[in-house]
């Protein structure tokens, strides 16, 4: 992903931890959209590189850590949705990450966090561009 320099779009972490030797996933529900179960994320600030911004999302959102990357090229996430009557693509890298720390909810964007095993996260997912993340996500998980 040569572009990811130059990239203006939201980034993400996919937070993993293990737990009893089975992964688990971090996921959250912003207030906006409670019926949708997702990933921290957000827009890059200037300056920021698209894994400062990951990580940056993380903490303000989850209160989480990342302690390592399990890959570093990240996932490219695409799918439209709408604003304002007006359709608009969406980008988002996401870096799947093992994570720590104890989780601290932003109250103002996050209603809802869960950890979730990851065998059962897809079926978590609504829309069919996150089901695919997370399968690809799950695939790099089980090789670490």
């Amino acid at each position: 992903m040569r572009f990811i320099e130059d990239w203006k779009g939201s980034c993400g972490i996919i937070p993993l931890k293990k737990s009893g030797g089975e992964w688990k996933v971090f996921l959250i529900q912003h207030r906006n959209y409670e019926q949708y179960w997702t990933f921290p994320k957000g827009r890059i600030e200037s300056g920021e590189t698209p894994e400062g911004a990951a990580i940056r999302e993380l903490r303000e959102e989850t209160g989480l850590d990342v302690v390592r990357f399990l890959q570093k090229e990240p996932l490219l996430e695409e799918f439209y949705w709408f604003n304002e009557g007006e359709r608009v693509l969406k980008r988002v890298l996401f870096f799947v990450a093992e994570v720590s720390g104890d989780v601290v909810l932003q109250n103002e964007e996050i209603s809802h966090g869960e950890w979730v095993p990851l065998s059962q996260t897809v079926a978590r997912i609504a829309h069919p561009e996150g089901k695919e993340t997370m399968r690809r996500a799950e695939q790099i998980a089980q090789k670490s």
